[in-house]
């Protein structure tokens, strides 16, 4: 009797009559989702881009106060909803320079795990 772990592919494929499943490329394996995760990851770029470009926030600006921006947001959501439905592409850029590459560093560190 061998060691199972020492059985080549066509010794596996004798035995159980098929070969194995061959390893899905790494770009597939990365960025590989389903439609229905690529909708949701529109609108959570979306999402993400009405609150940057509500809130006026800007990151290299000597004086970010958040609170004001949190304040600012509050007050002009009904102008907010409004030129969401006439500027829908501007919010989702916005979002997507945030979201995407915290996607990306997510499937990157994640790909080890997935088959």
């Amino acid at each position: 009797m061998t060691d199972p772990g020492l059985e080549t592919i066509g010794e596996t494929a004798a035995k159980t009559g098929k070969l194995p499943a061959a390893k899905r490329h790494i770009l597939i394996r990365l960025l590989g989702i389903s439609p229905w995760g690529w909708l949701k990851l529109v609108l959570l770029c979306v999402l993400v881009g009405f609150l940057v470009m509500a809130s006026e926030f800007d990151p290299v600006s000597p004086d970010v106060n958040m609170m004001g921006a949190v304040q600012s947001f509050l007050a002009s959501l009904g102008s907010l909803l409004r030129w969401a439905v006439q500027n829908f592409w501007k919010p989702a850029l916005a979002g997507a320079t945030i979201v995407l590459p915290i996607w990306l560093a997510w499937r990157a560190i994640s790909l080890p795990f997935r088959k």
